[in-house]
């Protein structure tokens, strides 16, 4: 059962991670061809700013997901150096447990905060495009966060439960989980 939520979640993940690829492209796109017409024709593309940070703000949070399903943010592994595998195993999971909290809250906030947007009806500068709907998707983007991370943890519990599980999985990650397509 938690294999198929791994895989579940690294497909949802992966997908999420293309989806903010597909919209950094579009930013660098449209940045190149603003600087074409900058430097050729003396006339900037308007409203580039207006969509870059709105394009940033997706792409940025859609980059969350993967980076936690393969577990490449900062870890510190000394523990286990000191007082072994299965205390290393337990700091993983103290560590995944504030992880998701942390997500949590940024969820949480970024929701509210697009709702404020979306009641104070709230446009970009230039091309007057609603903001609050681009920072709803972001806010959707870090709830699914919240839910690979929670997958995350029950790995980590299932890793401190059965430590043989960690060496089957993923012994060329050092005990990390990761999972393959």
């Amino acid at each position: 059962m938690l294999m198929t939520c791994e895989r579940l979640a690294m497909r949802l993940a992966s997908g999420i991670s293309i989806a903010g690829l597909v919209a950094l492209m579009f930013l660098a796109v449209l940045t190149l061809l603003d600087g074409l017409m900058r430097s050729i024709f003396n006339h900037p593309i308007e409203g580039v700013r207006d969509v870059g940070s709105l394009a940033i703000a997706i792409g940025i949070s859609c980059c969350f997901p993967v980076s936690l399903m393969e577990r490449s943010n900062i870890a510190v592994r000394f523990v286990a150096s000191f007082l072994g595998s299965s205390a290393g195993r337990f700091c993983d999971l103290i560590a995944s447990v504030l992880t998701g909290l942390v997500f949590f809250g940024m969820a949480y906030e970024f929701t509210r905060y697009a709702f404020k947007l979306g009641q104070a009806r709230e446009t970009t500068w230039i091309l007057h495009i609603p903001i609050a709907p681009f920072w709803y998707c972001v806010a959707g983007v870090l709830w699914l966060t919240v839910l690979v991370q929670i997958v995350m943890i029950a790995v980590d519990v299932a890793n401190l439960i059965n430590p043989a599980r960690v060496n089957a999985l993923a012994p060329e990650h050092n005990g990390l989980s990761r999972v393959e397509s």
